[in-house]
C-alpha cells in the first residue's frame, strides 16, 4: 500500500514517447505492444491510438513531461525573455519548460556566443597593439608587429565563425520552444525576421611595403 502512491507519483512525471519514422513524436503511456503488430499508446490528453511497429523508429520509456510554458520567448543576447512581460527566464524556468535537448543547446550556444565575443575583443586589442608598435621611420618593422597583426586576423575570423554558429543555435532554441509551446497550448505564433542583415568585420592587412593597414569588410545578407 505504501509503494503505490510513490510509484504513481513517479509515473506522473515520466511518460513514454514514440518516435515515428516520419519524424513525428507521440507522447503518452504505452498500453500494450506487439513486436510484429501494433503498439497502443494513451496520449497525455486521454486518447488511445495504435501505430504499426513497422512505423516506429524508437521508443523512449522515460520521457520527462514538461509543463507548457506561459507564452512565447525571444532571444536577448545570450539569454531568453518572455514576450508577455519582458522578464528574463530564471533557472527554474529553464528547468520546468526546457527539455534536455533545448537546455543543452542553449547552454552550449550561450557559451559559444560569449567565447566569440571574447575573440572579437582580443582581436581589436591585438590590432591596436600592432598599430602602436609601428615605427614610421624604420625601413622594416619589428616581427612582433606582424605577429600581433596575424593574431588579430585569426581571432577576428574565429570570433565571426563562433558568433554566427552560436546565434543560429540560439535562434533554433527560440523557434523550437515556441513551436512546442504553441502546440501544447493550441496557439499559433507568427515569426518575422528582417530581410537583410549587416556585419562589419575589421581586419589588419600587410601591404607590399611591409606596412600595417587597418581595414574592414562590410557584408550585406538578403
Amino acid at each position: 500500500m505504501c509503494f503505490v502512491p510513490m510509484a504513481f507519483a513517479q509515473s506522473s512525471q515520466r511518460a513514454n514517447a514514440l518516435y515515428l519514422k516520419d519524424g513525428s513524436r507521440v507522447v503518452g503511456f504505452v498500453l500494450d505492444m506487439d513486436s510484429v503488430g501494433d503498439v497502443r499508446i494513451q496520449t497525455v490528453d486521454g486518447q488511445v491510438s495504435a501505430y504499426p511497429m513497422s512505423q516506429v523508429d524508437r521508443i523512449n520509456w522515460s520521457y520527462e513531461l514538461k509543463d507548457p510554458g506561459p507564452g512565447a520567448i525571444y532571444r536577448y543576447g545570450d539569454k531568453f525573455r518572455w514576450k508577455f512581460n519582458d522578464h528574463e527566464l530564471s533557472d527554474r524556468d529553464y528547468e520546468c519548460y526546457f527539455d534536455s535537448e533545448l537546455y543543452h543547446t542553449y547552454v552550449s550556444g550561450s557559451n559559444q556566443l560569449n567565447l566569440g565575443g571574447a575573440c572579437w575583443v582580443y582581436s581589436i586589442t591585438c590590432a591596436v597593439i600592432s598599430v602602436l608598435m609601428i615605427d614610421p621611420k624604420a625601413d622594416k618593422q619589428d616581427s612582433s608587429v606582424y605577429i600581433y597583426a596575424a593574431g588579430a586576423n585569426v581571432l577576428a575570423c574565429l570570433g565571426g565563425v563562433l558568433t554566427g554558429i552560436a546565434k543560429g543555435r540560439l535562434d533554433w532554441v527560440e523557434r523550437t520552444f515556441n513551436d512546442q509551446n504553441a502546440t501544447a497550448n493550441g496557439v499559433t505564433y507568427s515569426y518575422s525576421k528582417a530581410a537583410g542583415s549587416f556585419s562589419l568585420n575589421p581586419s589588419v592587412l600587410l601591404t607590399s611595403r611591409n606596412d600595417v593597414a587597418l581595414g574592414a569588410t562590410l557584408s550585406i545578407r538578403f
